[in-house]
């Protein structure tokens, strides 16, 4: 137990002697770390509930001294005589100047107040507004009706949050057209149908309120906002407009709920961890509240925390590096010799492990019978758990892809990869079967399983299970593809190379079943008749690919190549050789007739061809081919049809003035029929050559109309026009006027 410890890690040890006073001093650190940060937060939260609860009371005194301040300029307002003409009788138009200025007067001492109204249950008299006397059906303010026609829910003495337009609109354009004021209510008496008759409305200004609940303090990070019995927004919060229903916050919820006139909260407020303290005030029926992010409290508290614990990390951290140098500075021998040690133990191991693959390959390639005896201590030495007299089956797994595979991967991943297929394969089959692994070749893993039964393979539903979780395991984690054949079940050891071959031989069969296949010889469904080998179709395959039908040829070479997949892999293989003789033969005949160098080389192409794992992989190898040769020809083609397209180009330009000129007489000069050469014409130029000609004609004809004095007539003949309504209609479509506005638009310039 201890040398296992001290071989895991030579520091471990003198670690061990310094860990219980190393770790008993940073668990002190650490709890008297904890213990002062809490007592520290906690008078932090208690210094920040005082003051903001202080805060609040005088907030709550200053909004009380307010209501007094309106109730009092209410009460005296409603005994002024000048108020009481306007509320109880008609007030001659003569008298509106010093009923205006003793109502400004009124305004003017009390600077909270935004405007303030005398109504009489006709007339609506406001100061400040832009008429003095206003009917209640004109009146700009209308929202006041609907709240004097409530009187059940609007009492008198009572203050109502609402928008009234704004009169610095007509003055200011950037100016809001409606403010919030609060409106002080004041009426002594009502109608039967609960109307107010006359009332006295004080529209206290929001920035009042908003300044009397403002912190002088620029840096503190609270804000204090107002919300009346109902959990209604009365005063800017920052984040809700005025009036908004904040009754479905919780915080709102357990202040409205409380029956404390002051008290404190630690809750989320729109997700941010806060700190809430609230207060009610003496009238209306109103709360203070104050929201504090709760780091900004804390923020010196966890700075001198951050400290704390760096202190205490520099102190682990030296205390580490101090025991570390000193264990260094003691053990480095020791060290060196259990290094010695574990590179010798790794080099055994290994060593052993190669010794044992050699030893099991040369018994898979050994032709000769091997002694029963001598097997049993050649596995009793290398610590194979297996009776070479009983019952075994092959499984030969091989990698899909290879050379990809080879291309990807350098030696020694290639070495890595296949030594994690080998740790797949033997842990799945470790629970079921006995076995051994043997890296046969560097694409093959053979599996010696012992099989316990003279039964089919191909009838052993569990092997196949196995065997599929093992190609699916090795594409998930080493992300290759492999393929596996599984051999009949034999008896004896002796005899395993015999065996392993007729396994190697059914392994081919991946080509034409494809990669990730398992393979028995019972699932081969192999012709057994003799096979006739399709000359007339090799010959209908060479004449195609010589005339150049491409896919024609793919189709004679897909039917050859499938029927001879149902025979043996020899026969499939023999085709394939065949076919490839035959496609050079055809290449030959291809370059002599058309003076063309195609990249084919035999002896590539062969080699090529027997590394392909698969009959998709080979048909795609061949069409590869054949479009390349099409490409080839294609190209000699277009040369061709070039030349003489640029030859017909030169007889058009050189006798475009003769009016006989056409598809015809070209034709005749090129030696092609007509219908030939006009198809040919319009494929590659796009245009047919009777409208080719005529827009060689009309061009030449603008030039001469555009310099030359000659006769509209006469430059039409020498155009090679006969007919005059032909060419006025064609130059027309051309241009867009006739001959004669065309000369005189270009004369105008």
């Amino acid at each position: 137990m201890l040398k296992s410890f001290v071989l895991k890690n030579p520091y471990q040890l003198f670690i061990t002697i310094l860990l219980p006073f190393l770790l008993s001093t940073v668990l002190l650190l650490f709890v008297q770390s904890s213990f002062l940060n809490q007592n520290f937060v906690n008078f932090s939260l208690n210094m920040v509930y005082n003051q903001q609860k202080t805060d609040l009371q005088n907030t709550s005194r200053n909004v009380s001294l307010m209501a007094d301040s309106v109730k009092s300029l209410v009460t005296t307002a409603f005994f002024d005589d000048t108020i009481k003409d306007l509320l109880y009788s008609d007030v001659n138009p003569e008298d509106y100047i010093k009923y205006s200025n003793k109502l400004q007067t009124y305004k003017n001492i009390y600077p909270f107040l935004q405007s303030i109204y005398i109504y009489n249950g006709d007339k609506v008299y406001a100061i400040p507004s832009k008429v003095f006397v206003n009917e209640r059906t004109t009146f700009s303010d209308q929202s006041i009706f609907p709240i004097l026609d409530d009187i059940q829910h609007n009492r008198s003495h009572s203050i109502v949050l609402r928008k009234i337009p704004n009169l610095m609109a007509d003055i200011n354009a950037n100016a809001p057209k409606e403010i919030y004021v609060y409106s002080y209510l004041f009426f002594d008496s009502q109608v039967a149908s609960g109307k107010v008759s006359e009332a006295i409305i004080l529209n206290i200004s929001q920035d009042s309120i908003k300044q009397s609940i403002s912190s002088s303090d620029p840096n503190n990070k609270n804000r204090i906002f107002i919300v009346d019995h109902n959990g209604k927004l009365l005063s800017d919060d920052g984040s809700h407009p005025l009036l908004s229903d904040l009754s479905g916050n919780s915080y709102i919820h357990q202040i409205i709920s409380s029956n404390a006139k002051a008290g404190n909260m630690r809750i989320k407020v729109n997700g941010v961890d806060s700190y809430v303290t609230y207060a009610s005030t003496d009238v209306y029926d109103w709360n203070l509240i104050s929201i504090t992010p709760y780091d900004s409290i804390v923020q010196d508290v966890q700075k001198m925390k951050k400290k704390t614990y760096l202190l205490v990390s520099f102190f682990i951290i030296g205390s580490i590096l101090l025991s570390l140098y000193f264990a260094r500075r003691l053990f480095k021998p020791i060290n060196m010799v259990l290094e010695n040690y574990k590179i010798l133990e790794s080099e055994q191991r290994n060593a052993f492990y190669y010794r044992k693959q050699d030893f099991l390959r040369q018994m898979v390639h050994s032709a000769d019978l091997i002694q029963t005896d001598s097997l049993r201590k050649q596995f009793a030495k290398f610590q194979i758990a297996l009776e070479p007299t009983e019952w075994y089956v092959l499984l030969l797994i091989k990698l899909d892809n290879y050379s990809n595979y080879c291309a990807k991967y350098n030696l020694k991943d290639r070495q890595l990869l296949k030594y994690g297929l080998v740790n797949i394969i033997s842990e799945i089959l470790a629970e079921t079967y006995e076995h051994e692994c043997v890296e046969v070749e560097e694409d093959q893993v053979l599996v010696l399983l012992h099989y316990k039964s003279s039964d089919l393979p191909f009838n052993d539903e569990p092997l196949f299970a196995l065997v599929t979780q093992i190609q699916i395991c090795t594409i998930k984690y080493l992300g290759i593809s492999t393929s596996a054949t599984i051999s009949e079940a034999f008896e004896d050891l002796s005899n395993v190379n015999f065996h392993y071959l007729k396994t190697l031989d059914l392994s081919y069969y991946r080509m034409i079943l494809g990669h990730q296949s398992i393979i028995f010889s019972e699932s081969l469904n192999i012709n057994t008749d003799d096979f006739k080998y399709p000359q007339d179709q090799e010959k209908e395959l060479s004449d195609r690919l010589i005339q150049g039908q491409t896919d024609e040829a793919k189709d004679i070479l897909s039917d050859m190549i499938r029927h001879a997949s149902q025979y043996s892999y020899t026969i499939l293989n023999s085709v394939l050789i065949r076919l490839l003789l035959s496609i050079r033969y055809a290449i030959e005949i291809l370059e002599a007739n058309h003076h063309i160098k195609v990249n084919f080389n035999f002896n590539t192409y062969l080699a090529n061809l027997q590394k392909m794992e698969t009959l998709d992989k080979i048909e795609a190898d061949f069409f590869e081919l054949f479009e390349n040769l099409s490409k080839e020809l294609e190209s000699k083609k277009d040369n061709k049809y070039i030349r003489l397209l640029e030859d017909v180009d030169q007889l058009i330009q050189a006798d475009f003035g003769n009016p006989y000129l056409s598809l015809d007489t070209i034709a005749e000069k090129v030696s092609l029929s007509p219908a030939y050469l006009g198809k040919l014409f319009k494929k590659h130029r796009l245009i047919s050559m009777t409208d080719y000609i005529n827009n060689v004609r009309i061009t030449y004809a603008s030039n001469q109309i555009a310099v030359s004095e000659d006769t509209i007539n006469e430059i039409m003949e020498k155009s090679g026009f006969s007919s005059r309504s032909h060419f006025f209609t064609l130059f027309k479509k051309a241009y867009g006027v006739t001959p004669n506005q065309f000369r005189s638009n270009f004369k105008g310039k």
